[in-house]
Order: C-alpha cells, then structure tokens, then sequence
C-alpha cells in the first residue's frame, strides 16, 4: 500500500479490496518514513489521498468477520506467516480477485494455497 501511495499511476486501471486495518498500516509506514527514514517530507498529505481514494469507490475497505478471521487464522497456520499477511491472501482467493503483492513471502504463500484449491 505505501508504494501505491508514491506512485499513484499503480492506480490507474484497478481497484483495491483491503482490510480496513490497511488504512493504520499506511499511516505507520507513512509516519516511519517521514520520521525514521527521513525520505519523507511531510506524510499527511499521503493520509488525505489514501482518504480521497477510499471515498471514491477506488479503494473498498472490508471490515473483518468471523468467517474471514477463521480462514485468514489457517492459512496463516499453513504457511507460517502472519494474520496481517494472511488476510490480503485470504480476501484475494474469497474474492476471486488477484493478489497484487511485492512481499515474496506473500506470493509464495497464495501459491501454495492455490494449489491446494
């Protein structure tokens, strides 16, 4: 998500389904990056665009449920990853949409599970 932020030409075609902890997440990176790292000027601005973008339809935030919490839990256990991880993976596969991820273990993760469909 951060780097969908810095490049906003990533968004141009689709659309993103995420969970509405995603919003806490780019914020924290936002903020690392502004106050940790340096490279960032001013991270607010970056915090109004994910908002502009959530409230035109762009990005769809999904609240959690039990449902999703159980099979985000499993393929968490499978793959030995994290919960946050696991549920983007986990939203991708009950959604029937495409997982768009640089993290590798992420990747690697959704793989394994397709197979296993």
């Amino acid at each position: 998500m951060e780097l969908l932020l810095r490049k906003n030409e990533l968004l141009s075609e689709d659309s993103i389904v995420a969970p509405d902890f995603m919003v806490y997440e780019v914020a924290n990176a936002l903020w690392r990056h502004e106050h940790l790292l340096k490279d960032l000027a001013d991270g607010k601005p970056h915090i109004s665009a994910l908002w502009g973008l959530i409230e035109s339809g762009k990005i769809t935030l999904i609240s959690p449920n039990e449902r999703l919490t159980l099979m985000a839990y499993s393929i968490a256990r499978r793959n030995g990853i994290t919960i946050y991880d696991s549920i983007f993976i986990c939203l991708a596969i009950d959604l029937g949409i495409t997982l768009k991820t640089f993290d590798k273990i992420q990747a690697r993760a959704i793989a394994s599970e397709k197979e296993k469909r």
